[in-house]
C-alpha cells in the first residue's frame, strides 16, 4: 500500500481465514474495539438481511433486520439464497487527509461472504467492513459481458423511537433539512443522502453511500414505516459490463456529534489515489488547498477590465486563488483577443501576485471526451490551476461517469476541480485528491434571491457535511444579505464548514473594511484537528474548535434565539494564548466587537449570542 504513493504513513495488517457457513447460520462481524456488531443471515423466507447493534455501553439496536440484495438481469439476488464460505480480514491503516483532520484512521474487521442465488445458481460476494464508528457493505457480482442492473433491496430499517434529519432535493442536493420520526415521512417521499439519525438513547448515526465512481447514485424512498428503502431515481435500469462492484452502503454511528463529524468511513471505503496520476497522493505539489475570492455572488461584473483588481485584492488578503465565474467566455471577446488570450493574460498577471486562477464551465459543453480534453488542456495551457464545473444536476450512471472522467482528465493536466450543481460527495476526493470541494448543498448563494434561516446554518455541520466537503461559499458582511443572521455567525461559518478550497462569497471591500481582517487572513481552509464542543445540538448550536499547527479557531453558530454559550477552553494545550474574540453586538447584526486578550486552557468564557448570532475566537500560543 505504501509503495503506491509517496508520503503515506500506513500500517496495514491483513489476515484471511476461510470456513464453511451453513445456510441456516448467521455470519457475525465485530469491529476491532467491539463497539459494533453486524449480523448477516438468511431468514426463513429466504431473504438475505443484516442487523447492526452497538455493543459497548448502552446496547443500542442501530439497525433492525434490513433486506439485502441486488437485481441483475431481472433476478433479485437477495431472495432465495444460501450462504457459503466466509473469508475474514483485519485492517489498520493511517493515511494523510484534509479538511476535518490531517490524518485519517482506517481500522476495521471485514468479511467476504459467499452468497448463492439458488434458483439461478448465481454466485456473488457480500463484503462487509465493521469499524468502531459504523460499517459499510457492498455487492460484488462476478461475470463477463453486459448485464442490466435494475435496483437493490438494500434498505435501512431503523429502530423505534429515533428521529431523522433529512432533505428531499435529489437533483442537486440543495434542500433544507427537517427532523421527524422516519415512520412519519410521507410514503414514497424521495430523500437524499446523508440522513442523520438521533437514537432514543441520545446517541447518533448517519446513513449514506461511499465509493460512487462507476454506478448509479442511490437515494432513499420513505415507506411509511421505520424502513428507508434504497432506490435509483435517475435510472430505472442501466448497463454494467464485466464484474459488478456496487458502491458501499454506509451506516455511521457514535455516542456524540464529535464522533460523527470525525468519522473517516466514507473516505476509507474509497480506493487510494492512482500513483500514475498522483505520485505524491494528496500532497501532490499542484494540489493546494486554499481560499478564493470570486465576484459572482456580489453581483460584480465579469468584464475582463475588472478582473485584475480582484486578483490584487485576493493577493492583499493573502488568499491563494481567484475564481473566474459564469459569463467570462462571452464577456472576454475583445479586439485582437479571444477568451483564451484574455485568460492567459490574467493567469500570467495573477501568477506574479502569487494567486492561482480557477475557471467556471457549464458541464453541457463537456459531455464528449474530446470536448472535455480540449477545454481542460487549454485551461492548463493558459495557466489556470483549477476548474469549476457546474449544473450536472443528476447522479445517473452516465453522469457519474462524467464526474469520474472529468477528475481523471483534469488530473492529467494538473488541474484541481470544484463541482457545482452536483450530487452529494461519496469520498471521491480520496481516489481523486484533485477534487477540492463540491456543492451539493443549499449554500449562501440563496441569500441573493431568498434567504437561509439561522437554523439551516446550525444543521449543515451535522447533516450534509457528514458526507464530505461542501462549497457553501460562506461569509457575507453585507447588511442587505445577512437575512436574519449576524456578521459574527457569517464569520463563524467559515470556521465550521469544511471545504479545502474555500470560496469567500462577498465583495472584497466588505472584508478589507472590516475590523476582523486579520482573523480572515489567518484562517486556513484545512485543519489538523477538529473538536465538536459540548452543547452542540443539530439545528440549534454548532460549536467547533479547530486546530491548524499550534493555533486554534473556535466557531460557534447559533441557529436559535439569543443565548449564552459556556465556552470551555480545555481543548487548548498548556500555556498562555493570545486571543482575538469576535462577538455579536446587540441590536447591530452587521457589526462585530473585537476583544484582544490573553487566556489559557483553564478559562471558561460566557459567549452571548444574538438571535441567529455567532462567535469566533482565534487563539495563538503567546511568544
Amino acid at each position: 500500500m505504501t509503495a503506491r504513493f509517496a508520503g503515506m504513513l500506513a500500517f496495514v495488517s491483513m489476515c484471511v481465514f476461510a470456513g464453511a457457513v451453513h445456510a441456516a447460520e448467521a455470519v457475525t462481524i465485530e469491529s476491532p474495539g467491539g463497539q459494533i456488531r453486524v449480523e448477516v443471515r438468511v431468514g426463513a423466507d429466504g431473504r438475505l438481511s443484516y442487523a447492526v447493534q452497538r455493543k459497548k455501553g448502552a446496547k443500542t439496536a442501530l439497525l433492525r433486520p434490513s433486506p439485502l440484495g441486488i437485481t441483475v438481469d431481472g433476478v433479485d439476488l437477495g431472495q432465495g439464497v444460501a450462504l457459503g464460505d466466509c473469508r475474514r480480514m483485519t485492517h489498520d491503516e493511517r493515511y494523510p487527509w484534509r479538511g476535518v483532520h490531517a490524518e485519517a484512521v482506517d481500522c476495521y474487521n471485514g468479511a467476504e461472504i459467499d452468497v448463492t442465488h439458488v434458483g439461478s445458481k448465481t454466485a456473488y460476494v457480500l463484503e462487509v467492513r465493521a469499524f468502531d464508528d459504523g460499517l459499510g457493505y457492498r455487492y460484488i457480482v462476478p461475470g463477463v459481458g453486459r448485464r442490466t442492473v435494475s435496483g437493490e433491496a438494500s434498505a435501512w430499517n431503523l429502530p423505534d423511537g429515533c428521529q431523522i434529519w433529512y432533505q428531499t432535493n435529489i437533483a442537486n442536493y440543495e434542500g433544507f433539512y427537517a427532523k421527524v420520526a422516519p415512520s412519519k415521512v410521507k410514503a414514497d417521499e424521495q430523500i437524499g443522502f446523508p440522513v442523520t439519525v438521533e437514537y432514543a438513547d441520545g446517541t447518533y448515526g448517519a446513513i449514506t453511500e461511499a465509493g460512487l465512481l462507476a454506478y448509479s447514485g442511490m437515494t432513499l424512498r420513505a415507506t411509511g414505516s421505520t424502513r428507508l428503502q434504497g432506490v435509483f431515481e435517475d435510472d430505472a435500469s442501466w448497463q454494467e459490463t464485466g464484474p459488478i462492484r456496487t458502491p458501499w452502503r454506509v451506516t455511521m454511528t457514535g455516542p456524540d456529534l464529535n464522533a460523527l463529524v470525525n468519522s473517516d468511513i466514507v473516505a476509507n471505503l474509497c480506493p487510494a489515489p492512482d500513483a500514475n496520476l498522483f505520485p505524491e497522493g494528496i500532497h501532490s505539489p499542484w494540489i493546494k488547498p486554499g481560499r478564493a475570492l470570486w465576484n459572482w455572488w456580489s453581483d460584480s461584473s465579469v468584464e475582463f477590465r475588472y478582473q485584475k483588481e480582484w486578483v490584487d485584492k485576493a493577493a492583499e488578503m493573502g488568499f491563494e486563488y481567484y475564481l473566474v465565474d459564469a459569463g467570462w467566455e462571452k464577456a472576454w471577446q475583445l479586439p485582437g483577443k479571444d477568451m483564451w488570450a484574455c485568460l492567459k493574460e490574467l493567469c500570467d498577471y495573477a501568477r506574479g501576485k502569487g494567486v492561482g486562477i480557477h475557471v467556471w464551465k457549464h458541464w453541457g459543453g463537456l459531455e464528449q471526451a474530446d470536448a472535455r480534453e480540449d477545454f481542460l488542456r487549454r485551461c492548463a495551457r493558459e495557466g489556470a490551476v483549477g476548474v469549476k464545473i457546474d449544473f450536472m444536476d443528476s447522479e445517473s450512471r452516465s453522469r457519474i461517469d462524467f464526474y469520474t472522467y472529468t477528475l481523471a482528465t483534469a488530473a492529467r493536466h494538473r488541474l484541481m476541480v470544484n463541482f457545482h450543481g452536483a450530487n452529494k460527495p461519496t469520498g471521491e476526493s480520496r481516489t481523486f485528491p484533485n477534487e477540492m470541494t463540491r456543492e451539493g448543498i443549499r449554500g449562501l448563494e440563496y441569500n441573493k434571491w431568498s434567504d437561509l434561516p439561522a437554523t439551516h446554518y446550525a444543521t449543515l455541520p451535522f447533516t450534509r457535511y457528514l458526507a464530505g466537503h461542501g462549497d457553501f461559499t460562506p461569509c457575507t458582511f453585507n447588511p442587505d444579505k445577512l437575512k436574519g443572521t449576524t456578521a459574527a455567525l457569517q464569520l463563524a461559518s467559515a470556521v465550521v464548514y469544511t471545504s479545502p478550497l474555500m470560496h469567500w462569497a462577498d465583495h472584497w471591500k466588505f472584508y478589507l473594511e472590516s475590523n476582523v481582517l486579520d482573523v480572515i487572513e489567518a484562517m486556513p481552509s484545512t485543519w489538523d484537528q477538529t473538536v465538536v464542543l459540548a452543547g452542540s445540538e443539530i439545528g440549534q448550536v454548532a460549536a467547533f474548535a479547530r486546530r491548524s499547527g499550534t493555533s486554534w479557531f473556535v466557531g460557534i453558530i447559533n441557529g436559535g434565539k439569543a443565548r449564552t454559550y459556556p465556552l470551555d477552553l480545555s481543548f487548548l494545550a498548556d500555556g498562555t494564548y493570545e486571543a482575538v474574540l469576535v462577538r455579536d453586538i446587540e441590536g447591530e447584526p452587521a457589526a462585530m466587537s473585537v476583544e484582544r486578550t490573553k487566556t489559557n486552557r483553564g478559562r471558561k468564557i460566557d459567549v452571548q449570542m444574538q438571535d441567529g448570532g455567532g462567535f469566533v475566537a482565534w487563539l495563538v500560543p503567546a511568544k
